[in-house]
C-alpha cells in the first residue's frame, strides 16, 4: 500500500478518533494537535512495518498521548515540613535502640535473678558455659536450663518488636 492510499485509509479514522479526544481534552485546538500527532505516529508506524488493525493501534496512540499530556499538567506538590517533618536516620536509629534497650531491661527484670545472671554472663560478658557453671557452683545442664529459659522469655516479650521493625 502506497503511503498516500495510508494515508486516506487513515482519514476515515480522523472523525471517529477527533471524537474520541474531544471527549477527553476540552481545548479545541488541543484535540487537534493530539489527532494529528497520533496521526504522524501512526504513518510513521506504518512505514517501518505493517500495521495489523490500524484504528486500533491509532485510538492507542491518541490514549497514550492524552495520558502523557495529563502526567505533565499534574502540578507538583512540594514536600513540607508540615506534611512530611525532617527525622534525620541518626535520630530514628537512636530513638528505636533505645526503645530496644529500655524492653529488653524490662524483659530482663522479668527473669529471677539466677536466670538473668546466667543470660547476661553468657550473652554480655561472653563467658563459656563451664565457667559460668564453675563460678556461679552450678552444673553445665542447669547454666543451659537458664539460658534457654531467658532466651524463651525475651523472645516472648521481644519479638513484635522485631517484626514491627522498631
Amino acid at each position: 500500500m502506497s503511503s498516500r492510499t495510508q494515508e486516506e485509509g487513515f482519514d476515515a479514522y480522523r472523525a471517529a478518533l477527533r471524537a474520541f479526544v474531544a471527549r477527553r481534552i476540552a481545548d479545541p485546538a488541543e484535540v487537534d494537535d493530539l489527532v494529528q500527532e497520533a496521526c504522524a505516529r501512526l504513518l510513521a508506524s506504518a512505514r517501518e512495518r505493517t500495521v495489523d488493525e490500524p484504528q486500533a493501534y491509532l485510538f492507542r496512540i491518541a490514549a497514550n498521548l492524552i495520558a502523557d499530556r495529563h502526567r505533565r499538567m499534574l502540578p507538583m506538590v512540594p514536600v513540607t515540613a508540615e506534611i512530611d517533618p525532617p527525622v534525620r536516620a541518626a535520630q530514628e536509629d537512636r530513638r528505636r535502640v533505645a526503645d530496644l534497650q529500655a524492653a529488653l531491661e524490662r524483659a530482663l527484670d522479668e527473669l529471677s535473678p539466677r536466670c538473668r545472671e546466667v543470660f547476661v554472663m553468657r550473652r554480655f560478658d561472653e563467658r563459656g558455659t563451664g565457667e559460668i557453671a564453675r563460678e556461679l557452683g552450678i552444673s553445665p545442664r542447669m547454666v543451659q536450663k537458664h539460658l534457654t529459659h531467658a532466651v524463651a522469655h525475651l523472645y516472648d516479650r521481644l519479638a513484635h518488636l522485631m517484626e514491627r521493625g522498631a
